[in-house]
Order: structure tokens, then sequence, then C-alpha cells
């Protein structure tokens, strides 16, 4: 029945994405004529987004062009920290496997604390996620308010290749990539100094990583 009840609310949400020709330039009135806000910044340091189910503008452009990646360098501070913690949890594998999530007992892992959408009008900066939305807002894009369900339908899953919302193409890719877990000095400073440019950063997504568990046989 659960399940059930997440795909019809799924199917009542608007996937109503309105390409606005450069939307980062246009003031409060022109968004909001347009369907739009600048709200909380998302982990990808966007701000735009949906008045309505408060998805981010270029997390849900990500989404559509089925690009699954991040590189935790490049995540917003206030998001960093609490995401470098929260994939410490997951036991990646290889993309067309179940990541297990290192949690007690049978089911889905408890909620995770972190910032959302509501962050800008609430006392405190973050809200308790469920795990696979915590995952999914990482390695793909904010959806703000839209449900997150599961393909695989294992409840201790975290591969983000199996996690989907209503913006997802019906065909996953290959991979997850990039997939950057590790804090490195050079890209942290390169982020502190271009932090007034988020979307300088999409270039990080072009390139491919190979999956953990073939690293010992991948060439020098």
């Amino acid at each position: 029945m659960a399940n059930l009840y997440r795909a019809e609310r799924r199917a009542a949400e608007a996937t109503n994405f309105r390409f606005v020709r450069d939307i980062e330039s246009l003031d409060e009135t022109q968004l909001n004529e347009a369907g739009y806000y600048r709200g909380f910044t998302c982990a990808h340091n966007h701000t735009i987004r949906d008045q309505q189910n408060h998805w981010c503008y270029h997390c849900v452009h990500k989404i559509q062009s089925n690009i699954c990646g991040f590189d935790i360098n490049y995540i917003n501070v206030e998001y960093k920290a609490k995401y470098h913690k929260l994939w410490k949890k997951i036991d990646i594998s290889y993309p067309e496997d179940c990541w297990t999530i290192d949690a007690p007992g049978p089911y889905a892992p408890k909620r995770v604390c972190m910032p959302s959408y509501r962050s800008a009008y609430s006392h405190q900066k973050a809200e308790n996620l469920s795990f696979h939305k915590a995952i999914y807002t990482c390695a793909w894009g904010d959806v703000g308010a839209m449900v997150v369900t599961r393909t695989c339908g294992n409840p201790k899953c975290g591969n983000p290749l199996h996690l989907i919302s209503s913006w997802n193409k019906i065909l996953p890719p290959s991979q997850v990539h990039p997939l950057e877990l590790e804090f490195q000095v050079e890209k942290l400073m390169a982020y502190g100094n271009n932090q007034d440019q988020p979307l300088a950063f999409s270039q990080i997504f072009r390139n491919a990583i190979v999956p953990p568990k073939e690293l010992g046989t991948a060439d020098e």
C-alpha cells in the first residue's frame, strides 16, 4: 500500500520545467513571473527554485540531462561535512549492484539531518530527510518537496542509480560520475575562490571514474 501511495503521489506532482534563458540575470519580479524564486542554496550551490514544489532549477536541468555524479569538494559548505560523513556509511560497489547502507536492522536507515529549501525560513538550518532522499539530492540534485523512491525495492540500498524522482529519464546512466568522496586541498581552494560562480563547476560532470572495486585492475 505504501508503494502505491508513493506512486500516486509522484504521478500527481507536476513536472513542469520551464526553461528561462539567462535566468541568473533576472530580478525577483521577473523570476516570480516565471514561477521561480531565489531561496536557500542547494548542495550544488544553486539558489533558484520552483515556487510550488521548491525544486532547484539547475539541479532539475542536470537530472533531465541524465547526469548522476558529484565531487564532495564542490558541495556547498552548509552540506559538505554532513555528506562526507553520510557517504562513509555506504558500501560502494559496482554500478548495477545495490550499495549497502551501514545501518542496524533490516529496514531503511534512520532519517538524517540535512539543510533543505525550508532552511531559508526555519529557525534551524536543517531538517530530517530520508537517507535515500539525502543521497539523491547529493548525487542527482535537489527536488525540493518532491518524492524520491527506490527502483530496486531494497530499503538498505544507497546506490543513486537505484533512486528516482519524477524528473528522471527511463534509463539511468551507466555509472555515477564523478564520484569523488575525499577532500582535496587544491579543489577546496578553487571552490573557496569561486563560490560566487557556482555554475563554473559544471565541467566536473564530464569526467568518468573507475568504480572502487575495479581500482585494483585499472592502469596507473
